[in-house]
């Protein structure tokens, strides 16, 4: 026979599996777990739009930021430009200069060689002169030999000199006295004035050696 200690357990059990199941408790503590998850759920909701927000912004702090940085390589970009293209024209206009000023320091030499060859062509002919109707035959050293006078800068070759029929250099001038301004040129260390001439012939002289730049030379004392 069963004990009984054996029986006791035997209804326990059957009275177990005859029960009904128990309801799920439904108290406080589960709605605090449901809230605390709904707040995690929004919080984390939260803070991925902050991040996606802060992440959005750098991005567009960094495009503005490139941004700038390529506008100030293109402006320094264009100065620069500018910058060789002024030098490039001023270059080519110092160049254009360089180029004018030899052509006409070119064109002055050819000038000059022009004059001392007629220069050299004078010296190494004779000179004839009519002064008033007076003729006389010298030379071009003779004629230039005295500096600042007005037969250097006659002959200095800057002058278009005419010739008559003759070869002739005409001079409008009085000729009765030129025979002594001709021979002072010739020899001025020695020259010296007949003691015979009037004072108005004296007054003559002076007018005419004026007139050749050669007034203080030969009357110094006048």
């Amino acid at each position: 026979l069963p004990s009984p200690l054996d029986l006791a357990d035997f209804a326990f059990n059957l009275e177990r599996r005859t029960m009904p199941p128990k309801r799920a408790r439904r108290d406080g503590s589960g709605q605090q777990h449901s809230a605390a998850d709904a707040g995690k759920e929004a919080l984390r909701a939260n803070l991925n739009d902050a991040v996606n927000a802060s992440v959005e912004k750098a991005f567009e702090a960094i495009e503005l930021e490139d941004q700038k940085h390529r506008e100030e390589r293109a402006r320094l970009f264009a100065q620069a430009q500018m910058a060789a293209a002024k030098v490039k024209i001023d270059a080519a206009t110092e160049v254009e200069e360089m180029k004018r000023k030899l052509q006409e320091d070119r064109a002055v030499l050819e000038q000059e060689k022009a004059a001392m060859e007629r220069t050299h062509t004078f010296q190494k002919k004779k000179i004839l002169l009519n002064v008033g109707g007076h003729r006389f035959e010298t030379s071009l050293q003779t004629l230039t030999s005295v500096p600042d006078t007005y037969f250097e800068s006659l002959f200095s070759g800057r002058f278009e000199l005419a010739l008559d029929a003759e070869g002739t250099y005409s001079i409008d001038r009085d000729g009765v006295h030129f025979r002594h301004i001709l021979n002072f040129l010739r020899d001025s260390g020695s020259f010296e004035l007949s003691s015979d001439m009037t004072e108005g012939q004296r007054k003559e002289l002076a007018v005419e050696i004026k007139f050749y730049g050669l007034l203080d030379r030969m009357l110094p004392y006048h």
